[in-house]
């Protein structure tokens, strides 16, 4: 279940390459405005684990499903929760040997764990211990590089009708199916895509969002007031209309549009091909340059949905640049494709010189319009020499963070802030890389967003969100905690429905048994 704002990353053209309760302790230093509830959770007994949250069992707070392989298949789930000790099982029980995939979704406004496997979605009644059928639906969704049962992202409410709908991916595209009165859903609306990539390059697959960084996108092209669902199709856009029951009509009109990119597809950027393949002189065996198309929604919040173009320029690996354009849509003269019309000249612009890792969309200041974070190696490093001689050194390398606010529909022409973070590298004992958590969310419960960023193995900054042009305070902060070793191991996720985001920390490990961190904000 995803409840936050679709943000995804855009380009990877290198790696960055049972408990007790109690308070996390801060520096001295700190500013000490935000306190937390520490609580742990031993996995000792869990192989390949996943863990996902959900209000599963009818509790206060959410509470933990830890899905497990061992080494002969056998797939299990625990679903744990919090009393004043700390985290306690409450029930456990088998699963299906072919369930491949895990998701969390609202249906008849409960919390279901849902699992995806041998043709099927199934729910899992906690009272009775058992999978009960869902959907009929095939999936070859094959989740990157890693064992054991991934979180998926498939549910998305997509007609705004505040009801979680299932996106069940598929090689060749999308299938559709939205929850109706009661906790049923509709017979699927199948979205077929040209034939593209077999999966972008990010993470090891311990949880992934096939919607966040596909290629059909959510926006109201015929200014009916309802969503749309909508696709790039070769020269057209391919729209499926939404109808006044929130269905989507399988027959898709066509939107045009005079904006010109190359691609639809994200991916087509990573280029790990390249990064395999580069010369000896670190060169590339061509030039890194494309044109796709990011996104179809509302950037500024005027209710007319904007084109997105994503550019990424650059014949070397070390002298790259980026720019994000945003074409503004205005409603098009009666009987015009679509009924949108977009502007010939980007109405927002944002230009970034360096090695792109990643870019996300947030609304810092919760005022309607897209603010940006952009991650890229310093220009100042863009040295090859330097590179190399800064991670062997420091077995690191320096990363900026680069803060983008909207203001009255534009992007100013330098960032509102940055905050620098390292990655290290994997060493030569075979130590592994570590990619650092980087966090946007409303921890505070003040309506403003906090930055959260990983330091290191064993602490966390939190940066208030702050009134003005600087988005967040130049002072963190800092929590005294052990980290994961990878990004996708931390989350944000509101546990006992305060408003406040909390941490959620997953400690994967193939030499100690597997634990949970949560802090829970006060």
């Amino acid at each position: 279940m995803n409840t936050t704002q679709r943000a995804g990353l855009v380009v990877c053209l290198l790696g960055p390459a049972g408990g007790g309760g109690g308070c996390v302790t801060m520096d001295s230093s700190a500013i000490a405005d935000l306190d937390f509830d520490r609580h742990e959770l031993s996995l000792a007994d869990a192989e390949r684990s996943t863990v996902v949250t959900g209000f599963l069992l009818g509790d206060d707070v959410a509470n933990l499903a830890v899905l497990t392989v061992d080494d002969d298949g056998a797939r299990r789930v625990r679903i744990d929760a919090l009393d004043d000790g700390g985290w306690v099982p409450r029930v456990d029980a088998a699963l299906r040997p072919e369930v491949s995939f895990v998701d969390v979704a609202t249906i008849a406004g409960r919390d279901r764990l849902i699992a995806y496997g041998g043709g099927r979605l199934t729910w899992f009644d906690s009272d009775a211990g058992r999978e009960v059928e869902l959907v009929s639906v095939v999936s070859d969704f094959d989740p990157p590089g890693r064992a054991g049962i991934p979180h998926v992202d498939i549910t998305h409410d997509v007609n705004d009708d505040d009801r979680d709908d299932l996106l069940v991916p598929q090689t060749d595209g999308v299938s559709v199916f939205v929850q109706t009165d009661g906790g049923g859903f509709a017979d699927p609306v199948t979205l077929v895509l040209p034939p593209g990539l077999d999966r972008s390059f990010a993470g090891d697959g311990y949880r992934s969002d096939p919607w966040g960084s596909g290629r059909v996108h959510a926006a109201d092209c015929d200014r009916d007031g309802r969503s749309d669902l909508v696709y790039w199709n070769g020269n057209h856009f391919a729209v499926h209309r939404q109808d006044d029951r929130g269905r989507f009509d399988p027959a898709p009109r066509t939107m045009t549009t005079d904006i010109t990119f190359d691609s639809d597809e994200l991916a087509t950027l990573a280029a790990p091909l390249e990064i395999h393949e580069r010369r000896m002189d670190h060169e590339l065996t061509r030039d890194l340059t494309g044109r796709v198309l990011h996104d179809i929604t509302d950037m500024n919040g005027d209710g007319v949905a904007d084109l997105v173009i994503f550019t990424l320029e650059g014949g070397s690996l070390w002298k790259m640049s980026t720019t994000y354009e945003v074409y503004y849509g205005a409603p098009g003269p009666p009987g015009a494709d679509g009924g949108i019309v977009f502007g010939s000249e980007a109405g927002a612009v944002i230009r970034r010189k360096g090695i792109a890792f990643g870019m996300s969309r947030h609304d810092f200041e919760a005022d309607g319009q897209s603010d940006l974070i952009f991650v890229t190696i310093k220009p100042s490093l863009l040295k090859v020499a330097g590179l190399l001689l800064e991670a062997f050194f420091t077995g690191s390398v320096s990363m900026e963070l680069a803060f983008h606010r909207m203001e009255d529909g534009r992007y100013a022409t330098k960032p509102h802030g940055s905050r620098t973070i390292r990655s290290e590298v994997a060493g030569a004992s075979g130590t592994r890389a570590l990619h650092p958590a980087v966090l946007v969310g409303d921890v505070s419960g003040d309506g403003r967003a906090e930055l959260l960023v990983q330091r290191g193995r064993r602490k966390l900054q939190i940066f208030a969100g702050v009134p003005g042009p600087e988005v967040f305070a130049r002072r963190p902060q800092t929590l005294a905690v052990d980290m994961p070793k990878d990004e996708e191991y931390t989350w944000l996720v509101d546990l006992n429905r305060d408003g406040k985001q909390d941490v959620l920390m997953h400690h994967a490990s193939a030499t100690e048994p597997d634990r949970v961190t949560t802090l829970i904000a006060r």
